[in-house]
């Protein structure tokens, strides 16, 4: 099974004729069947071996959700290279960061995203799309690179990659304030697809639609291949601008049977106006995660769409990603827990010792399966403590109850969600104190009835008054996404609280 690879998700459509001519991705613009899918793939492959793409070659990908993407993706696994995918949220210094640390030498993008292009250029081959290649100073345009290419010989294979070929690094800050790559192999993600399909059957009648950004796993890793390996039907949302009244639409138009939709945007769908002018009786599952779906919601949901089951997950980059699951007939009475170890997987909560915690002591979630990363870019250390005797630290608290149930008791990596997006402390803090009126910062998070969380910083400065909030607001704008920024900045002279061995009480803040 050593070649059998992500290419084959569409390569077996080529002997099985009921998949061929089925719409494997539509978007607004665009549809597109898995044999064109399967076809264009190879053909940009082709043109980019071609062009001196190798075997392992890094290529950074900053796209909003379109076809485009899965086909720079499909292209990647065939030629045995490294996709590594941008999120479209960052500023160009965190880009170039994560760029640098990977090595990447290819670089494609959208217009949407030219000018951010054009400054990652530094050596590195740009891809353009959409018409704009020349004018954005790309060296290659993506259509013309597919069309000068003829299809290959019918039982062709464009396919250099072995399944534990490196295939994937996804980009998720730490602990430390820096970027790590987590690193996946062909066989890692497929496993993580195999997974999802068991737990959910996924079949070729499910039409799966892509809410978050393709650019973070739980667009693309969160059942999105699941659907593609059985042959149903991928539609990719807009990238940003979320609407209810237009995900409500696309629920009635596709016949969309699932959905990843976070708790902060579950509760804006259910208050929509719109919500009773449309059929949404295709829903059959809706997995959301990040923080509990409010019991209201939930009865909300179970009245509105009682055929629909919704599942509430924990998992992560390092994968699996959805690695625990809360089951709808839990959920009311279970409110607060990640639920239990999904399929091909075993979750633990152990204490400092390795030894499995008793119900109701806090331990850290250990995970053991196939989909697990291979360890962290350039990060032997970090890799070292991550995985341990085939077991994945999470870093995460958590605590079992008697029946086995997982409730998260907390983060050891100190980690926030605003919105269903991440954010670590660290890196904010980082950033913070590079201001040359800061001493030092540090970053909690808060309860917020939007958002989830959201983050609050204390700032130290050399003086008092030598920083105000609007200016500090005004740097960061410059240096970190929008989503990372604190909402509330609270200014002092006073050293933060410190324990004895020099870490930060982060409670007394």
């Amino acid at each position: 099974m050593s070649s059998y690879t992500l290419a084959e998700l569409l390569r077996k459509t080529r002997t099985s004729p009921q998949i061929r001519d089925a719409v494997a991705v539509v978007t607004e613009a665009r549809s597109v069947s898995y044999a064109e899918l399967d076809d264009r793939t190879d053909r940009l492959a082709i043109a980019l071996r071609a062009e001196g793409f190798a075997h392992g070659d890094r290529l950074g990908l900053l796209m909003n959700n379109r076809v485009e993407w899965l086909e720079i993706f499909f292209a990647v696994a065939k030629l045995g290279g490294v996709l590594v995918p941008l999120n479209h949220l960052l500023r160009p210094a965190e880009l170039a960061e994560i760029l640098e640390d990977c090595g990447a030498t290819w670089l494609a993008f959208e217009p949407d995203f030219a000018d951010t292009g054009k400054q990652l250029r530094s050596g590195r081959r740009l891809i353009g799309i959409g018409g704009h290649s020349e004018r954005a100073g790309a060296d290659h345009d993506l259509e013309s690179l597919i069309a000068r290419t003829s299809s290959p010989a019918t039982g062709a294979r464009v396919n250099t990659a072995r399944a534990d070929d490196l295939f994937l690094l996804q980009y998720t800050s730490g602990t430390t304030g820096t970027p790590k790559g987590v690193m996946h192999t062909h066989s890692t993600v497929l496993w993580n697809t195999i997974y999802q399909n068991v737990d959910r059957q996924i079949c070729r009648d499910d039409v799966w639609l892509v809410v978050p950004a393709l650019c973070w796993v739980a667009g693309l890793h969160d059942y999105a291949l699941a659907t593609l390996w059985a042959g149903g039907r991928v539609v990719l949302g807009p990238t940003s601008g979320f609407s209810p009244a237009l995900l409500l639409k696309t629920i009635e138009t596709e016949r969309v049977t699932g959905a990843v939709i976070v708790p902060t945007v579950l509760k804006r769908v259910l208050a929509a106006p719109e919500l009773d002018q449309h059929d949404l009786s295709s829903l059959r599952f809706l997995l959301s995660g990040g923080e509990p779906v409010p019991v209201p919601a939930l009865e909300q949901m179970q009245r509105r769409l009682p055929n629909c089951a919704v599942c509430q997950g924990y998992g992560m980059s390092e994968m699996p990603t959805v690695m625990t699951m809360l089951q709808p007939q839990d959920a009311p009475a279970r409110y607060g827990s990640a639920g239990k170890a999904c399929f091909g997987g075993e979750v633990r909560v152990v204490d400092e010792h390795g030894v499995d915690t008793a119900p109701g002591e806090v331990g850290e979630i250990i995970c053991r399966s196939a989909a697990n990363m291979i360890g962290y870019w350039n990060k032997p250390e970090a890799t070292a403590t991550a995985l341990v005797d085939g077991w994945l630290h999470t870093g995460d608290l958590a605590k079992v109850d008697e029946d086995g149930f997982i409730y998260i008791a907390g983060r050891r990596k100190d980690m926030l969600i605003t919105g269903g997006l991440n954010v670590y402390p660290a890196e904010v803090e980082r950033v913070i104190s590079e201001h040359p009126a800061v001493v030092e910062s540090g970053v909690i998070g808060k309860p917020s009835p939007d958002w989830g969380e959201v983050g609050a910083a204390t700032v130290v400065l050399h003086e008092p008054g030598g920083l105000d909030e609007a200016t500090l607001v005004a740097y960061l704008n410059e240096r970190i996404a929008k989503f990372k920024l604190p909402r509330s900045f609270t200014f002092t002279t006073e050293p933060l609280p410190r324990t004895t061995s020099g870490k930060v009480q982060k409670f007394k803040l």
